[in-house]
């Protein structure tokens, strides 16, 4: 099984590349249906700053999950995005995703 920082790397490159199959392969059904929300809750916004880069932060386990934050950087500010991984059948997947405030 590849490393939680290697798996939570490759997310944040195909975030910020909008890789679309790149990212559906990374989630498990529950955290799909969370990403589609917080997505809609992006659109709400309006238009964003393509981030420029980003920074992964474990922030060691909950419950059942290991919780890591993406800071995307961008020329207008840090944005936050907390996910939550888990180990299913020697994968990891991202279980829960959120806009951190």
């Amino acid at each position: 099984m590849a490393e939680l920082k290697d798996t939570a790397d490759q997310f944040a490159k195909d975030l910020i590349a909008q890789n679309i199959a790149g990212l559906m392969m990374s989630f498990t059904p529950e955290g799909m249906g969370k990403a589609m929300a917080m997505q809609a809750q992006v659109q709400a916004r309006g238009p964003q700053t393509p981030a420029t880069g980003y920074e992964i932060k474990e922030l060691g386990a909950e419950g059942d999950d290991q919780v890591v934050d993406i800071v995307m950087k961008n020329p207008d500010g840090d944005g936050i995005i907390t996910t939550k991984w888990r180990d299913v059948a020697g994968a990891w997947k991202v279980n829960d995703i959120a806009l951190k405030e």
